[in-house]
């Protein structure tokens, strides 16, 4: 696949303990990790951390041929439904990955990113990563 599609993208190669250590040691050497789903769980969960929250990132499952699957890493989250808890963040920008890799709507995901970093941006924040006793940080919900 690499030689077919990945001309101009640096490949390598790691095991699954080694891109664990070096997701925490530097993170920014990665672009793409494509992994197993066992492993791009563990992988997923780990780098989580890294920005805050399950609640920030999203995820693309993509096949050779048709459409691709894109939820948030957290999936749906049953132990916090109707809790008014969830981070939506993940969500729209899973919609934003579907938009970039599946509609080829380039302009509409940077809409929708642009609209999370506004948000972020403006001290919005949920449960899940808001600094307790920030007065730049406004709590919200789902609700509001």
């Amino acid at each position: 696949v690499h030689e077919e599609c990945g001309q101009g993208v640096e490949l390598s190669h790691m095991y699954v303990d080694n891109a664990a250590m070096q997701l925490v040691r530097w993170p920014k050497q990665f672009d793409t990790i494509v992994c197993g789903n066992i492993f791009g769980d563990i992988l997923s969960d780990e780098a989580s951390m890294l920005v805050g929250s399950l609640g920030m990132l999203p995820s693309a499952s993509l096949p050779s041929e048709g459409p691709g699957v894109f939820e948030p890493i957290h999936g749906s989250a049953p132990d916090i439904a109707g809790t008014d808890a969830a981070n939506p963040l993940a969500m729209i920008l899973s919609a934003a990955m579907m938009c970039q890799y599946d509609l080829l709507q380039p302009d509409l995901a940077k809409l929708l990113e642009d609209a999370v970093e506004a948000v972020l941006d403006a001290g919005y924040r949920t449960r899940d990563i808001v600094n307790e006793g920030n007065a730049d940080e406004t709590l919200v919900g789902c609700k509001e």
